[in-house]
């Protein structure tokens, strides 16, 4: 693929010999993971990695023969090595000693990771020189040439045929055989040295090489082996850096899980101690529910006492407002005699106006009687003497009709008074009537609102008992989880020492590979 950024400078980032720059890619080459060091020399920031094409990092200065190497190994399931130059992310530049391998998941490859390490300076003079001669060999269209492989034996070989075609040339066949007999000697003595490590070597290299092998280990016969040597360094040191890289990754771990038990563990102890005090205050809780179970069935007892006597006040009212209404028809009753004797007085009174007029007349009747008796003389005396009993008579009635009069005006007056007060206690009676009844409506509604005041003191008093239930649930439930909180609090502890001992182990690990590095 091709760069997508060639704006480079000529400036070299230099890192710690101790630092390893770790990632690793899924099969096409995107990066699933890098670490800390790694985004600190190429200057970017995790986020700018993951996700993205490890080409973000190639360097316009690398060939493409190198990458064509590592990938042709890397799919073959093989390792890589080689010296990479690769561009930072503001233009400047890093050197690595890079060590590639396939990541095996279920017997399947993956991706591949990279350890780099600080790269050698003079592996890294001769890899740049090597790549400026691929550069020039690719601009130029013209196939990247790869130095031998191994050593030149048939050099060697057509040497030594020409070395004995002299000494027949020059001797004869008794010459030649002389000839043979130290080379025939030389070579028994020395037949496994010459050819036992020649096949070795070969082999060596049928198994495993690469262009980078001219870096590291030059073309010498030899560079074969002292290459397979650098591959099984650099795979030490991968695995090495590896553990180490993942050790960090555990103490970065171990020191969170520390800080986050002890954060828990303070968390706990004062949770631990807020439940204590909520037990305490569910305990006055339910004390408090207790009272209140106790005072609202009083309550209710006492709501139950006032409902009865309400009711038999609203029966002494009833019974009350009959009576009243009893005397007010009474009351009217008499009222209507008292009106009828009124009107009998009036009567009365006329009778005796009547009669008052009936001893006028016989008074007058009298008196003529007397006169004309007087007119008469002796003969009239005995008349007179009638006419003035008659008169006498008249006199008396005349007076005790006016006493009748005078009796039968105090009866009206005193009936008058009394229809009166008849009608001012019949309109007081009525007034009684009304409020009686108002009254016992009021009542009634009185009986009502205590009989909803005792279904809901009734209400209330269940509510309160099932209250008191469920804070002494609560208060066990409580009880408990202080109990497991306790219990918590010392497992977190044990957790917290072995996450310290997970810290002191993790450092013992990393300066342990640091150790075999």
């Amino acid at each position: 693929m091709k760069t997508k950024n060639q704006h480079v400078i000529d400036e070299e980032v230099t890192y710690s010999g101790q630092e390893q720059l770790v990632s690793t890619t899924d099969l096409r080459g995107v990066i699933t993971y890098a670490n800390e060091v790694f985004c600190r020399v190429a200057g970017y920031q995790p986020e700018e990695l993951i996700g993205k094409h490890h080409n973000i990092v190639r360097h316009p200065d690398m060939p493409k023969a190198a990458f064509q190497d590592l990938w042709e190994h890397a799919k073959a399931g093989q390792a890589w090595r080689g010296a990479v130059k690769n561009r930072c992310k503001d233009g400047r530049y890093y050197w690595v000693d890079a060590y590639v391998t396939p990541i095996y998941q279920q017997g399947k490859i993956t991706g591949y990771q990279s350890v780099r390490t600080q790269l050698d300076d003079r592996v890294r003079d001769k890899a740049a020189q090597a790549y400026r001669q691929l550069l020039k060999q690719e601009q130029g269209n013209r196939r990247a040439r790869f130095w031998p492989k191994q050593a030149n034996a048939w050099l060697a070989a057509s040497g030594l045929v020409a070395l004995l075609a002299g000494a027949f040339v020059q001797g004869g066949s008794s010459q030649l055989l002389w000839s043979l007999l130290p080379v025939a000697w030389c070579t028994l003595s020395y037949r496994k040295s010459l050819f036992g490590t020649q096949y070795y070597l070969q082999g060596l290299g049928r198994e495993y090489d690469s262009i980078s092998r001219l870096v590291y280990s030059g073309d010498e016969p030899h560079s074969i082996a002292d290459y397979h040597l650098k591959m099984w360094q650099a795979r030490t040191r991968t695995i090495l850096g590896r553990v180490d890289d993942a050790t960090d990754s555990l103490k970065d771990l171990a020191g969170s899980m520390m800080q986050a038990m002890t954060g828990a563990r303070v968390e706990l102890s004062r949770q631990d101690s807020d439940t204590h005090q909520i037990a305490a205050a569910i305990n006055e809780l339910s004390a408090s529910a207790n009272e209140i179970t106790q005072n609202t069935q009083q309550a209710a007892t006492n709501a139950s006492e006032a409902q009865h006597q309400c009711h038999l006040t609203q029966d002494q009212l009833e019974q009350t407002r009959l009576k009243i209404i009893e005397l007010a028809q009474e009351a009217e009753q008499a009222a209507e005699a008292t009106l009828a004797l009124t009107q009998e007085s009036d009567r009365i009174g006329t009778l005796m106006s009547e009669i008052q007029g009936i001893a006028d007349q016989t008074n007058l009747l009298a008196l003529n009687a007397a006169i004309e008796a007087a007119r008469a003389g002796e003969h009239g005396r005995g008349f007179a003497v009638v006419a003035e009993e008659v008169r006498a008579l008249s006199t008396r009635t005349h007076g005790a009709t006016e006493q009748i009069q005078t009796s039968i005006s105090q009866i009206q007056q005193t009936l008058a008074r009394w229809r009166a007060m008849m009608d001012t206690n019949m309109e007081h009676s009525q007034e009684c009537v009304g409020a009686a009844e108002a009254g016992s409506a009021s009542l009634a509604r009185v009986v009502t609102e205590i009989d909803n005041i005792v279904g809901i003191t009734v209400q209330i008093s269940s509510a309160a008992e099932q209250q008191q239930l469920v804070a002494e649930e609560i208060s066990h439930n409580v009880h408990q989880i202080s109990e497991t909180s306790s219990a918590n609090l010392d497992k977190i502890a044990h957790v917290e020492g072995a996450s310290k001992q997970l810290l002191e182990r993790s450092h013992g690990l990393n300066d342990l590979t640091r150790t075999f590095s």
